[in-house]
């Protein structure tokens, strides 16, 4: 065992000892409130360089099954647990976590305590850390501050982003997503992700482009699961080659860092939601919509991560548990008074969950509708979306 610590930018050490690989991490200090779901969040490009505090207090005991990855790579700069499970001998072929880590080079440290390091970041809001060998008494605290102060999280979406147009079929009508655990059950190698059969000679039902700021796997099969022929394009993409390709939707997607950072997209997304064509965004792509209306984004605190975040839906009235990983907010006041109304708020703090524009086909979302981990109450969302596109479709096929 190597003992190692996680320095805060504050001074404050947490002493705790090394998984995963074995090499000194500088990131932003976050916690997520998920029980499980670990594949997923390491996964997840919008975590991309963060390190990463599970609230619950033993994580691993259930192993890898690359088959719910969100991406073909880790994103996360680093994980931080209380304790440690080992997995030994699984008979359906999980992975142990301190392997998986080990295997993709992202470094851990464990027997922190995570609730005192929670509790911390909720009340002071979150740090820059770094993961070093050593003791408290052996550490080189001016190397440490001297790598604090030259970190540097500017643009990530440009690191996550595809680089090139991608396209991914609709699904072959009566595959099930549950395909991959029925997989599972059955014994059948689950290590690697199974990506479903696409349509073998059937015209996919509708066309969405879907602007990628660091995609989730489960967005993309949420779609393709309803028929849709999806093609993603680099975050940076001109609004006109975009419209150029006549999609029958546009959908934004969630990503990693500060809205503001990507400057070049918000214009193209402000002429993208003056067409007629159906739009929708998620997490970042929420935030971007509302940057490109006029609206401010501000810094939260301490972030929402996590899968039990409640949201009420301003229209019904109904509140649902979601399923959120962000650091940033729309600030409510900001929003235009005309065209646009407020759909969603945060039933802990009042922050806004999604708004909608009232003479455009234009809705967002701050939570993910997909979960994955999380509840999955909110995939009607994307029915929604197929709604608007089908009646986009109706209308221009009557010109």
């Amino acid at each position: 065992m190597k003992k190692a610590c996680l320095v805060l930018d504050d001074g404050t050490v947490f002493p705790g000892i090394r998984f995963g690989a074995d090499r000194e991490t500088v990131s932003e200090v976050v916690f997520s409130t998920g029980l499980t779901g670990y594949v997923e969040l390491l996964t997840d490009a919008s975590f991309c360089g963060q390190a990463v505090t599970m609230a619950h207090p033993v994580v691993g005991n259930y192993g890898v099954f690359e088959d719910v990855s969100e991406s073909d790579r880790l994103w996360v700069g680093a994980l931080i647990v209380r304790d440690l499970t080992k997995v030994e001998k699984d008979e359906r072929g999980a992975e142990d976590l301190d392997e998986y880590l080990k295997r993709n080079d992202i470094p851990g440290i464990r027997g922190i305590d995570t609730r005192a390091l929670t509790l911390k970041i909720r009340e002071e809001g979150t740090r820059v850390g770094v993961i070093a060998d050593g003791t408290p008494e052996t550490l080189d605290m001016e190397k440490i501050f001297e790598k604090i102060q030259a970190y540097n999280a500017s643009n990530l979406v440009a690191v996550v982003s595809r680089k090139e147009k991608i396209f991914f079929p609709a699904w072959k009508e009566g595959w099930r997503e549950e395909e991959i655990s029925d997989r599972r059950e059955r014994g059948e190698q689950s290590r690697h992700r199974h990506d479903p059969e696409p349509m073998a000679g059937m015209p996919a039902k509708y066309r969405v482009a879907l602007m990628d700021f660091g995609v989730k796997q489960h967005i993309i099969w949420n779609l393709t699961r309803r028929g849709c022929d999806v093609t993603t394009y680099p975050w940076d993409t001109k609004a006109k080659d975009i419209t150029a390709d006549d999609p029958d939707g546009i959908f934004l997607s969630n990503g990693p860092g500060d809205p503001k950072n990507c400057g070049p997209a918000i214009e193209e997304i402000r002429k993208l939601t003056e067409s007629s064509i159906p739009m929708m965004g998620v997490c970042l792509g929420h935030q971007l919509i509302s940057l490109a209306i006029g609206a401010r984004t501000e810094k939260l605190k301490y972030g929402h991560r996590g899968a039990n975040h409640p949201v009420k839906d301003l229209r019904t009235g109904t509140v649902k548990m979601t399923a959120q990983n962000h650091g940033y907010v729309v600030v409510k006041e900001s929003l235009p008074e005309e065209g646009c109304e407020v759909s969603h708020i945060n039933v802990n703090d009042g922050s806004v969950e999604g708004i909608r524009l009232t003479d455009r086909p234009v809705f967002t979302v701050q939570y993910h509708p997909e979960g994955s981990p999380g509840p999955r109450d909110n995939n009607e969302l994307f029915d929604a979306f197929i709604d608007r596109i089908s009646a986009y479709r109706d209308q221009r096929n009557k010109k």
